[in-house]
């Protein structure tokens, strides 16, 4: 079931979507929106946040996903605290795996020798985002 979403985010990046948009959207199935608006909200995460080459796309929309999947969507039931937690894991195995959470570095800009492809990013950030649903339900 995990490679389903994994081949679907590779789809998605060949069509053009960002980093972000790729790992964001193969979870379409399981969101309550529509891709159209996945798209739209997960769009200024690419390039490490618009381009700025910070936080990497593909964990920018894995905390998307997550997060729809796991708030409680108002702030009298509180979910934080586990999103956060969930969140804070998928970061970690994410910078353990690549090397790095940091855009610029993953591709090598400064250095010329790029850790970690962004097609690999994207794979791995839809496999820990996987792991992550699956935990949280």
């Amino acid at each position: 079931m995990q490679e389903k979403y994994v081949q679907r985010a590779v789809q998605l990046n060949g069509q053009g979507y960002n980093c972000a948009q790729s790992v964001a959207c193969a979870f379409s199935d399981i969101l309550d929106l529509d891709e159209n608006t996945i798209f739209r909200l997960s769009e200024g995460f690419g390039g490490g946040m618009g381009g700025y080459d910070g936080t990497c796309g593909a964990i920018s929309g894995a905390v998307l996903v997550i997060s729809l999947v796991n708030s409680a969507g108002n702030a009298t039931q509180p979910s934080k605290e586990k999103t956060y937690t969930l969140v804070k894991e998928l970061f970690d195995r994410f910078v353990e795996e690549t090397g790095s959470s940091v855009c610029k570095e993953l591709k090598g800009m400064d250095t010329g020798v790029a850790l970690y492809p962004c097609i690999d990013c994207i794979k791995e950030a839809v496999r820990f985002t996987y792991a992550s649903l699956k935990t949280s339900r």
